[in-house]
């Protein structure tokens, strides 16, 4: 792995928002730095839009692209309260505790979006897709009534229903590292634990065709909550793999089609990003 080519690759294209990461994570560069570009994709009714997600190119906010906001802070090891006070008050606005939230509002379909968002099911509201901003949320320390009975109802919906996408998954994880670990948590975990492993979308394989998520989206890094799903051999043989996809431009490559060429090259800095800040954790680079 050629770090010095990929960190080009992201200064060639990746966002004000990844550059700032990058240079958090490898320059010493400031948090609050991240924190300001990330608020310039908050929209006045505390949701995100603007394309922060870059299949979706919409001005306006929706919960995808809330999602994608609160786990970079997440990523980053970021809380701040003015922000995540902003999120809780447009998450609350617009979830509804018996049905959920959808990944996207049916207005998205008036701008560019990636063809798997032009499925009628993205704009169905769930309960598993508000569990993963309702953890996001409880891990910035938003706490209050309302976010309490969310998070009720969203563990209840983990023990009851068999999860079969591993997105999902991956966002329910995100609920329970954000509580205690008392024994009912603990029973929940190892619930989802199981179901991972026959999950659509979830790729154990370390040389996958097709999309997917690998172990190293669950634990990318030593000290990942779901690090202990996965055996050392499986997180070597996976980080090996992440180490040969470096392309010769320096970056990784994406496997699905973005709506333009624009998000393609945002997606692709976002992925070789990533894919350092994981290598880097395993201490795979040598700075």
């Amino acid at each position: 792995m050629n770090f010095d080519k990929a960190s080009n690759f992201i200064w060639r294209h990746g966002r004000l928002l990844e550059r700032r990461i990058f240079e958090c994570i490898f320059q010493g560069g400031s948090k609050n730095n991240i924190l300001t570009a990330l608020k310039a994709y908050q929209n006045e009714d505390g949701g995100f839009g603007n394309a922060i997600e870059p299949d979706l190119r919409a001005p306006n906010s929706h919960p995808l692209f809330m999602e994608f906001a609160l786990r970079v802070l997440y990523d980053c090891n970021i809380k701040d309260k003015e922000l995540s006070q902003k999120a809780y008050v447009y998450i609350s606005n617009h979830a509804d505790l018996k049905k959920g939230i959808p990944a996207i509002f049916t207005s998205s379909a008036n701008y560019p979006r990636a063809e798997h968002w032009n499925n009628p099911v993205s704009t169905e509201p769930s309960i598993n897709r508000l569990s993963g901003l309702i953890g996001l949320l409880k891990w910035q320390g938003v706490e209050n009534s309302w976010l309490d009975k969310a998070v009720e109802i969203c563990l209840q919906d983990i023990s009851s229903n068999t999860y079969h996408d591993a997105h999902t998954i991956l966002t329910a994880f995100c609920l329970l590292e954000s509580l205690p670990q008392t024994d009912e948590i603990l029973r929940l975990f190892m619930k989802l634990s199981k179901e991972l492993f026959n999950a659509d979308f979830f790729r154990l394989d370390v040389a996958p065709q097709n999309y997917g998520l690998s172990p190293l989206e669950f634990a990318p890094s030593p000290t990942s909550y779901c690090r202990s799903i996965f055996s050392d051999d499986t997180i070597l043989d996976h980080l090996k793999v992440l180490e040969s996809q470096q392309y010769d431009d320096g970056g990784w490559q994406i496997e699905w089609e973005p709506p333009g060429e624009t998000a393609i090259l945002e997606w692709r800095a976002y992925k070789t990003l990533k894919s350092i800040m994981i290598l880097n954790s395993y201490n795979k680079i040598n700075l």
